[in-house]
């Protein structure tokens, strides 16, 4: 049985039009990811963690979710 739970709609699509606080929410859902994805050599990397974000908020504002 697969445990991940995805943001709800709702706040998907508040984040693709831009509100702040359901970006906020998107990027505090993924933060355990993201702070698994920024180690290098099992040491945590500020930089790759920003990138990550930075590529993710760009993601969502840039998600077609009329298709």
């Amino acid at each position: 049985m697969n445990r991940y739970k995805p943001p709800e709609f709702e706040t998907i699509k508040n984040a693709v039009v831009g509100d702040t606080a359901a970006v906020q929410k998107i990027l505090a859902h993924y933060n355990a990811f993201i702070l698994y994805f920024a180690k290098q050599n099992g040491i945590f990397n500020y930089v790759y963690a920003e990138e990550i974000r930075s590529k993710l908020m760009k993601a969502v504002l840039e998600f077609d979710i009329g298709r």
